[in-house]
């Protein structure tokens, strides 16, 4: 299979990339600065050349990009799978989340991968639109939640962590995984894609702790209390306890 990736400069697409090629896959990815994103006949003229199998789209761009994306992918029939967040809904919102539950976005990203999700909808409407959570990488650098927790600690000496905090999240290759089972054996649609089980962040903290023999001081606090975990029995998606080994 031919797969066309955009954010390959970002944390997941590389990820994703590498496990696409693992599994024998072509993958070629969208340089920016050779084709720019904010013309519709560039965008379609890409799409055409390169005719892929399949078109991941998991860069920030503008809407006005992923919807003419979508757009030229559906002209060719080509499946299209773009990466959303559990961000579109809001701290006054409490999950966990289904698919079904409606979005009320109020901050601009939020704002901002609803009407992404929008737009692909009606110009793609066999599209695959995926909402995953925090990411979890396994090194320093990247934007993931592994990265900002070691930032926490050597900037405080500690890490303040909430019970009451129940975060939608997932390993990096879990979530490559996941998607890659998405686009390849579901119909077109909205997805939750969500490797918590149930854990709180005080939790998730003592389990990344134990994972990478840290010895991190972390501090058993209530707040905030919230719950955007995201749930959706379609999709396989490997739990991070596996990984934690509970």
């Amino acid at each position: 299979m031919k797969v066309l990736i955009t954010g390959l400069n970002g944390t997941l697409a590389p990820v994703l990339a590498g496990k696409l090629m693992a599994a024998g896959h072509s993958v070629s990815g969208w340089d920016r600065a050779v084709i720019p994103t904010n013309d519709f006949e560039s965008t379609r003229r890409l799409i055409r050349n390169e005719r892929p199998d399949a078109f991941f789209h998991l860069a920030t761009g503008s809407a006005d990009w992923t919807e003419q994306a979508a757009q030229a992918c559906a002209e060719l029939s080509i499946p299209f799978l773009f990466t959303s967040s559990v961000s579109v809904y809001s701290g006054e919102q409490q999950g966990p989340f289904k698919v079904t539950h409606l979005p009320r976005p109020n901050d601009d990203y939020g704002r901002y991968k609803l009407d992404c999700e929008t737009r692909i909808r009606a110009a793609h409407p066999q599209a695959h639109i995926v909402r995953i959570g925090w990411q979890i990488g396994n090194s320093r650098g990247g934007n993931h939640m592994l990265d900002h927790l070691l930032r926490l600690h050597e900037q405080d000496g500690h890490i303040e962590a909430s019970i009451n905090w129940f975060q939608a999240c997932s390993f990096l290759p879990d979530t490559a995984e996941g998607l890659i089972d998405i686009l390849l054996s579901l119909p077109g649609g909205l997805y939750h894609l969500d490797g918590n089980p149930g854990l709180n962040f005080f939790q998730i903290v003592r389990g990344l702790n134990r994972l990478h023999g840290f010895d991190w001081g972390i501090m058993e606090t209530i707040q905030p209390a919230l719950n955007n975990r995201l749930l959706d029995a379609r999709v396989k998606m490997k739990q991070v306890t596996e990984s934690f080994g509970g």
